[in-house]
Formats: C-alpha cells, structure tokens, sequence
C-alpha cells in the first residue's frame, strides 16, 4: 500500500494589530498577550485543544489537510463566553467538557497564550481581534468586550462595514500577522453581519539540525499523484520510534522546545486517532542515528467548520431565531461562517506556518418585502373556491369589531 506522509505540527502566532484611520479603536489591547512563561499550564485545557485536533481530523478524504486546532479552540473561546443557555451548554461541552468554571477556564487560555507568545529561540505568535460594525458597536455588552480584551488581548474596533476599505482592513490585519502566509479571508462584506472574531497564529523556527542544500534531489512523492518534487535528505540523531502501524520522528527546533513530529503510516495514512495515541508516540521515543529523507513542502488549505462543529454537537449557535448571544448583546444574533484557512512551508532551514479562523457574527433580519400592503382603512373581501372561481361569502368591512 502506498505510503503517505502524515504531519502533525503545532502552528501558532502574533503580532501587532494592523488597523486604518478608518476604523475607531474601541481597546488599548493590540491583539495580543505578551508576558513571562507560566510555570506550569492546565493540562486539562491541553488535553481540549489536542482533542479538538482530531475531531476534526476526515480520514475518509484524499487531500491536504492541515489546520492548527489552537487557532480555531481560541477563536470558538473568544464567541463562546457571549452565550447563555443551550448555546452555551453545547459550547462548554466541546471547549470544556470538565466544566471548570467560566473564569478559571479564562485565566487557563489567557495563561497559555502568554505562555506561547513568550517562548524564545523560536517565534510562535498568537494573535485575536474583533471588527464589530460601528452602527451596532453601542449595542455590544461592555461585559463581552471586557472579556476579549482581559483574556485574549483582543484588538476591538468599530468599522463602517458599508465602506470597501473595511474588507481592505480585516485582510490587512490578517496578512500582517500570519506574516504574509494568508492574505485575504473575505472578499465582501454581508449587510446582516455585526462583527468578525478572528485568531491569528504563526509560527517559523529553524531546524535543530538543518539539512544541507546540496543534498537536496528530485525524488517522486507517491500521494493522490505521482509527483516529483524535491527531497530534502541528512542522517542524524533523533527520537524516533517504529512499529507495526508506523515509524515516527521528533525533528526538534533551534533551543530543543519545539519540534516537529512527522508519522508515516504503514497501512494508512493517519494512523494516530486521538490524543493518548498522539501521547503514547511520544513516551515511546528513544534516540536513534536515523537517515531521514523528506520533501520540501508549500501547502495551504480552507476548512469550512460549520459542518464539522454541528456534528461535534454545537448545533444551536448557527441558528438563526435558536441562537442566544443574551451576554453578547440584546438582538437576535446568530454565527453564519465560521471557517479556517492555513500555510505550511517546509524547507532546508526550518518550518513556516500560519492559520487564522474567523467566525462571522449576523444579526436575524426579518424577511424583505418586495411590496407592502398595510389594510388599516375599509376592504373588500371574499372567501372563495380557487379550483372554481365560487365566491363562498363575500362582503365589504367597514369596522373589524362589531355585533348584528
């Protein structure tokens, strides 16, 4: 069976927020939390995140698939605390299955950013924002943006969402903060939509142990199609571990804190299901002189998250007239997009990647009209057989309320 190359690599990011003078600043926050590493993180919140990565992973497609579930868990964190009831049940459920308490679960995500914007020899950077449209801004619960800006570092702004540079300014926070990697999420802007939540993530560290240029060949990479591409290759020291279902390598980062993990299936091609496999791979390790061949990689991809979040069981926040953002404002809101794009460059030196998950916030309109009839004065009516033209009763109304 053809073997195929599975990677599994944490992608994260920030960077300062990009705005225009068109907007109005609505926080001092820049969009991002930067202080000392935490001594120790919840592991509980890891063990989420982690998860998260592979409810969402499809084993039944035969394409790229490539996401970071950090930058999609934050972006679902940031909308989730704007929920009440059922809408919040079914958020807590995914995001929090242990049912720690709403703030300690926020001081755990706000710990864990900082953490990850803080690590050195590599740049891991995480960034969030909130464009909310300036003719609704007035009506946002300070409560909610509080809340962005405590746990999450949110940038916040008011935009006039009618003017086509605001679709200019989302695109351009993003492409600033992912490096450039991603450079547009939205072409247009829907006159029901009230705010964007958006996460950025980005990631870019050199190899421990860099492979060096001249060993670089063309080789055929046996995928969905027979490709030739260039192959990067070295022998060197590594954690590595092999079985039945797969061989496994740790190919660390410059200061040994991160690495990459790459699985290269024997049977199939995500042989690694859940966390506690993810884990087991790990504790399984030993160091081994390994001559590793790989290719050069230039991927990105689009994951559209209703769909998949609905099967999951967060059902309710996508329903227009069901959803309730009670503690996000007083309307009728409801998500209608919520979806992730990443990049991923692997090369010679080192590992790029970025990701950014926007979740689109509409406000329920009642239905348009092509006209309008308004009957407040005295009408004509009558009850009829359509099938026969029969007038059944028949009578002009001059008062709605009257006896014989």
């Amino acid at each position: 069976m053809i073997k195929k190359l599975s990677v599994l690599c944490l992608s994260l990011l920030v960077m300062s927020a990009c705005v225009s003078s068109s907007i109005t600043k609505l926080s001092e926050t820049s969009g991002s939390l930067t202080y000392s590493q935490a001594s120790q993180l919840d592991p509980d919140l890891i063990t989420n995140i982690n998860t998260l990565a592979f409810y969402l992973q499809d084993d039944g497609i035969d394409q790229n698939q490539f996401i970071s579930s950090l930058s999609i868990y934050l972006a679902l964190a940031m909308t989730s605390h704007g929920t009440d009831g059922t809408s919040a049940q079914q958020f807590k459920a995914l995001l929090n299955p242990q049912n720690t308490d709403e703030t300690t679960w926020l001081e755990a995500i706000k710990a864990l950013q900082g953490n990850l914007n803080a690590m050195e020899k590599v740049k891991i950077s995480l960034s969030n924002s909130l464009w909310i449209r300036d003719s609704f801004a007035s009506e946002v619960k300070a409560d909610f943006l509080k809340r962005n800006q405590d746990y999450f570092g949110a940038m916040i702004a008011s935009v006039d969402f009618d003017q086509p540079s605001a679709v200019d300014d989302i695109n351009g926070w993003v492409k600033k903060n992912t490096n450039k990697l991603i450079d547009k999420v939205i072409d247009s802007i829907d006159p029901s939509t009230i705010m964007f939540l958006i996460n950025t993530i980005y990631f870019k560290g050199n190899w421990l142990s860099p492979f060096e240029v001249n060993e670089t060949h063309d080789a055929v990479f046996h995928g969905s199609t027979e490709k030739t591409v260039k192959f990067m290759s070295q022998i060197g020291s590594f954690k590595y571990v092999e079985n039945e279902a797969y061989q496994a390598i740790l190919m660390p980062y410059e200061g040994n804190a991160t690495g990459m993990l790459i699985v290269l299936g024997k049977n199939e091609t995500n042989p690694i299901r859940n966390d506690a496999d993810f884990k087991a791979v790990l504790d399984a390790m030993t160091n081994a002189s390994v001559k590793i061949t790989m290719p050069k990689v230039d991927i990105a991809t689009k994951l559209n998250l209703i769909e998949p979040l609905k099967a999951l069981g967060l059902v309710d926040p996508f329903i227009s007239g069901t959803a309730d953002f009670s503690r996000l404002a007083d309307a009728e809101l409801y998500i209608s997009k919520i979806f992730h794009k990443a990049r991923l460059k692997i090369d010679e030196k080192g590992t790029e990647a970025a990701a950014v998950t926007v979740v689109i916030i509409d406000e329920t309109s009642l239905p348009v009209a092509d006209v309008t009839m308004t009957i407040d004065r005295p009408f004509q009516v009558f009850i009829i057989d359509q099938d026969n033209q029969l007038i059944l009763f028949s009578g002009s109304i001059q008062d709605v309320q009257s006896a014989e």
